[in-house]
């Protein structure tokens, strides 16, 4: 057989079937929808100096470059020494959006704690925000999603992960304080209790504490003209970077997910926020909530909840592959970040659900078994 003949049996290798969308492109798009979300966070909130000084616009920018710029800067050194591992810039330029977008800036909160002890266990403004972006980052790009990946799937978000790792101590040191502060009790709005009118700032939630949306009017800088709804829904000045607009975020998702519908696990966002509307309504009933609207609006728009069910809870690498296990993770996930909400009185619940979510997902993929190719 001559050159010419056995070249017309050559194939390219497996596999054969291509789709329109591949993984670097569909890496762009969620790119493009995030740092959309990244711009409206920072020029809503270039309007807002901390004590120290510092713009909380240009501290999400630089925290921006900071994040973006380790993770591609990591992925390509490590794809570069390691021959089991690929360089993967747009999924690593992604990440980087994630960890500036999941870290929690607190002012005004902080300026309520100015100069008592319970300032120690706040998030921390620019420049020492940076180290910590930065920490999370080098955690998240190393351990949890190039060491994962050589070593098999990965189990857990790396965000997440680094983020809870990172953030442990001084949750910790946050959580004993104030235990010493109270003699006993957590001051802190417990959700596990009756919610009173947000605009009676005299009323209680059941602990001895200010009531639930007093504690939302001192948390996000609500002013006498502004409403809970707005200040939920439009923009807030505390928490996730990426939840200081909620509509910036549901835009963005939403845009995405139509532009890949069929590649996005968007039924894990979908059921995850009616999952947490039934459960917020739940319990407020059952609570004997003067006001149903509150609880339910910090469920859903609270910015770890929202941002995470459209950026973090779809990523695909941590979460089932059918549909069915996706409505499951998102009705799990919804459950489990309100009860650690509620029971716990750690406001950040989502992240530490999505976590044990994670881990539950070899579980969940074995529920349904697909049928065979062709039946």
């Amino acid at each position: 057989m001559n050159n010419e003949s056995s070249n017309e049996l050559v194939v390219n290798p497996a596999p054969h079937i291509h789709g329109s969308m591949t993984k670097d492109r569909m890496m762009q798009f969620t790119f493009i929808a995030i740092l959309a979300v990244t711009i409206v966070s920072a020029a809503l909130w270039s309007q807002v100096t901390t004590p120290s000084g510092w713009n909380l616009g240009l501290t999400v920018a630089v925290g921006t470059l900071i994040a973006v710029g380790l993770a591609v800067a990591i992925d390509f050194l490590i794809g570069k020494v390691t021959s089991d591992s690929e360089v993967n810039t747009w999924s690593a330029a992604v990440f980087g959006l994630i960890v500036i977008n999941c870290f929690s800036l607190g002012y005004p909160s902080m300026a309520v704690f100015e100069g008592t002890p319970l300032e120690a266990g706040l998030p921390v403004e620019a420049p020492l925000a940076f180290y910590y972006i930065a920490l999370i980052t080098i955690i998240g790009m190393v351990v949890f999603k190039k060491v994962a990946s050589i070593a098999g799937r990965k189990l857990v978000n790396p965000a997440a992960a680094a983020k809870f790792l990172v953030l442990i101590p001084t949750l910790f040191t946050t959580l004993i304080t104030s235990w010493h502060l109270t003699s006993g009790m957590l001051m802190v709005p417990s959700l596990a209790g009756p919610i009173g009118n947000p605009a009676d700032a005299a009323a209680t939630a059941g602990n001895g504490g200010a009531s639930f949306g007093a504690y939302l009017q001192g948390c996000y800088g609500l002013t006498a003209t502004e409403s809970v709804e707005s200040i939920m829904v439009l923009s807030k000045y505390h928490g996730w970077i990426g939840g200081a607009s909620s509509i910036a975020v549901i835009i963005a998702g939403v845009v995405l997910f139509a532009v890949g519908r069929k590649y996005f696990k968007w039924k894990i966002t979908a059921s995850y926020l009616i999952a947490m509307a039934a459960t917020s309504l739940i319990f407020s009933f059952i609570f004997g909530d003067v006001d149903l609207t509150t609880r339910l609006l910090f469920s859903l728009f609270a910015g770890s909840s929202i941002f995470l069910a459209f950026f973090m809870a779809t990523d695909p690498a941590t979460t089932p592959f059918n549909g069915t296990g996706q409505i499951i993770f998102g009705v799990g996930l919804a459950i489990l970040t309100i009860s650690i909400q509620t029971f716990m009185g750690f406001f950040g619940g989502s992240m530490l659900a999505l976590l044990i979510m994670n881990l539950l997902v070899p579980v969940i993929d074995k529920i349904r078994i697909n049928k065979p190719f062709g039946r």
